[in-house]
């Protein structure tokens, strides 16, 4: 089953037990209203996480994370050799 319909389209996909869920609908859950409302509608409560408020911490502690487990120079000059750019 699709997860979702946009417009007549179905989009991503709900395994036939229901317990695994997917789309391609980049940024679905940065909505505050939707994600309670699809928490709310699988019997979860929403632990009222914000999301525009967490977003940048969260990406900048993985940030720094990379940056001290990986070689991020190297990685982005082996990129420029193969022709990926910035």
């Amino acid at each position: 089953s699709p997860f979702a319909k946009i417009g007549t389209v179905p989009d991503g996909a709900i395994s036939a037990n229901g317990a695994v869920m997917g789309t391609y609908l980049h940024g679905l859950f940065t909505s505050g209203a939707f994600r309670e409302a699809f928490l709310s509608a699988e019997g979860q409560a929403s632990q009222g996480a914000d999301y525009s408020r967490t977003i940048d911490a969260t990406l900048d502690d993985l940030a720094r994370h990379m940056e001290a487990h990986l070689d991020v120079e190297g990685l982005l000059a082996a990129t420029r050799q193969i022709g990926l750019r910035r």
